[in-house]
């Protein structure tokens, strides 16, 4: 009966009438209470990008702002709930997330996922130190107390004053998930998208209008040892990358500041918010298919990955996913901004003059009112609000409404959520991978789904095609079905032959040739002993290759360049005479060098005598060099 109802009120909510009927009455009066939370953050500050030799790291400072981050959280779902008398509510409302472990962490009620690049890990691991500060006697996990206790009675504390160990997913590009904080990565569709940025009729009238004062601030800015950024690059079309450095300086550097004040730095942020909303949040750009609004990818699929979330914690009544997190730069933000209409909402003057400061936060929580932490309330009782936290020093997260709704509407209903969300989401990575027509590995695999593990429980978006059978099972495409399927039946043809070669002698003779190869055996076997026991011209013998020693059978074994033998660059390291080579003359040229990792020329002057454990130095495996078998004995 709950799943009619919310159906019901879904598709109300999705006709005409949804726009004229009056808001639902959401009842001040009762308990509120958060059942799921989703944090999307933006990574600390961090070292500029496209440093030649320097890639960008997390700072001390970036660590701190994720710290405070972290703090800022846990005060609103921790203690400004629980510990009321500890901590100032009137400067952040409380809001107890139902069933959040309260001092140890407890990573089955968490999913924290960052993007690939370490400064987004390194800012997720610092954000958990706000949330679960290091606290001493302090367990949680399956195992508990029982895991800290030892045979002889004592407990033992977590090192480094009992800091604390969360799981943190970081997705490969192999992966899936992968998508939810790096859509723009192998999105081909994306990137051809940019091609038409330049040429953009407002694009184009910004940068002849700031060409001249990027060259002349360059000029200003980079000099000395602050050369780090080209100036060939100093123009609107890289305005987030200059003001990149720019703002970097302006933090870290003293001289820098001395010069530039916030107005100035201000300015170029604005110039820069101008250029990432345009390659992010134009939303009138499409790839290969009308409307798909291929700019906003990124803020596509972190609203499909938003969905996932939510509908997880519904589907376990509030068990998993209390908590969410995900880390990333500023492309989702600017990406959501456009497509839930913030930039041009009441407040759109949060959203659209300015870049996301590190550590800035978009928070989505699904919360109820009235009832009992012990009744999951059904979906008709469930509310979605989203806050915002530009990053700046001092800020805290305040409630905008999405969706154009006015500033009376900052909370909606959850079926009206789903149904806008439903709207601008991917609702899995097979939907993206149609809309960007990505070379990603999963992607060779998988055209389309409209349910199963890749699927975010979200409306499904009628924009993207997806191919299913009836049971919602994955459907492979029949192409790639049809390559898999050849390439399958030539490994298996391929493998029967090895198995006939190795265990029935099956071998491929050209014919006539038999008895050629008899007679060349038979005269082989007839010179075993040349390559060692030739005596010089006088016995009227050619001189035999001395990489190739034959077995009593005339079967003929050759070493080519072989490492054993320290030849790989075709010298032969050995000059003697007799049945064993001796080391001596010129034939040792090229030696193994532990720094350089290969064989280099021998240093003139040195001597060519080496001790005999050199030689088993030389080889990757310290293995003594092979002596060929001497047959003539």
């Amino acid at each position: 009966m709950m799943g009619i109802i919310s159906t019901t009120l879904a598709s109300v909510l999705a006709g005409t009438a949804l726009s004229q009927a009056s808001p639902a009455i959401r009842d001040e009066s009762a308990t509120e209470r958060v059942w799921s939370s989703i944090a999307w953050v933006m990574h600390g500050d961090r070292s500029p990008l496209g440093v030649p030799g320097s890639p960008p790291n997390l700072t001390p400072l970036g660590a701190q702002q994720l710290l405070r981050r972290g703090t800022v959280l846990r005060n609103r779902y921790i203690v400004a709930a629980h510990e009321p008398d500890s901590f100032d509510v009137s400067k952040l409302i409380g809001a107890k997330l139902v069933g959040l472990s309260t001092n140890a962490i407890d990573n089955t009620q968490l999913d924290v996922l960052t993007g690939a690049d370490s400064y987004n890990f390194h800012s997720a691991l610092a954000l958990m130190q706000g949330l679960y500060p290091p606290s001493t006697r302090v367990f949680n996990g399956t195992d508990g107390i029982a895991a800290a206790l030892l045979a002889n009675t004592k407990i033992l504390d977590y090192p480094l004053e009992g800091y604390q160990y969360p799981v943190i997913r970081s997705p490969s590009v192999d992966d899936p998930e992968s998508v939810s904080v790096d859509a723009n990565n192998l999105c081909p569709q994306y990137l051809h998208s940019l091609d038409s940025f330049e040429n953009d009729t407002q694009v184009e009238k910004t940068y002849n209008e700031t060409l001249v004062f990027y060259k002349a601030e360059w000029e200003r800015i980079f000099h000395g040892d602050n050369i780090a950024y080209p100036l060939n690059l100093a123009d609107y079309h890289h305005a987030y990358a200059f003001y990149d450095h720019v703002q970097y300086l302006y933090v870290h550097d003293n001289a820098t500041k001395s010069q530039l004040n916030s107005t100035f730095v201000d300015y170029m942020g604005s110039l820069a918010a101008s250029e990432q909303r345009e390659k992010h949040g134009n939303l009138t750009v499409s790839g290969k298919d009308e409307g798909d609004k291929i700019r906003a990818v990124a803020g596509r699929t972190m609203a499909g990955k938003v969905m996932k979330w939510f509908d997880s914690n519904i589907q376990t009544q509030g068990r998993t996913n209390k908590l969410n997190m995900a880390f990333t730069s500023i492309e989702p933000f600017f990406a959501f901004f456009s497509l839930s209409v913030l930039v041009d909402g009441p407040s759109d003057g949060d959203f659209k003059n300015h870049v996301p400061n590190p550590s800035a936060a978009m928070i989505f929580e699904l919360f109820s009112k009235g009832g009992s932490d012990s009744v999951y309330p059904p979906d008709e009782d469930l509310w979605v609000r989203f806050l915002y936290d530009d990053g700046k020093s001092g800020s805290l997260p305040q409630e905008y409404a999405l969706f154009g709704n006015g500033n009376s509407q900052s909370v909606m209903p959850l079926a009206e959520f789903k149904h806008s969300m439903g709207e601008i989401a991917l609702n899995s990575s097979s939907n993206w991978c149609d809309v960007c027509d990505s070379p990603a590995s999963f992607c060779l695999v998988t055209k389309g789904t409209t349910g199963g593990d890749d699927d975010t429980s979200g409306s499904h978006d009628p924009g993207s095609p997806v191919v299913s059978d009836g049971g919602n099972r994955l459907k492979m495409d029949p192409t790639i079905a049809g390559a898999i399927g050849a390439a399958s039946a030539i490994a298996a043809i391929g493998l029967g032959l090895l198995a006939a070669t190795l265990c029935a002698g099956l071998r491929f003779h050209r014919a006539g040739s038999e008895k050629k190869r008899e007679q060349e055996r038979m005269f082989r076997m007839l010179n075993l002993g040349s390559a060692y026991n030739n005596k010089g011209p006088e016995n009227n013998r050619a001189v035999p290759d001395a990489d190739v020693t034959y077995a009593r059978n005339g079967i003929r074994h050759e070493r080519v360049g072989s490492w054993e033998m320290h030849n790989g660059f075709g010298t032969n390291p050995y000059n003697g005479t007799g049945s064993t080579p001796t080391r001596g003359g010129s034939g040792l040229d090229r030696v193994y060098t532990n720094d350089a990792g290969f064989y280099s020329p021998k240093p003139s002057g040195s001597s060519s005598k080496r001790p005999v454990e050199e030689d088993d130095r030389a080889s990757y495996f310290g293995a003594a060099p092979a002596k060929p078998r001497d047959f003539t004995k």
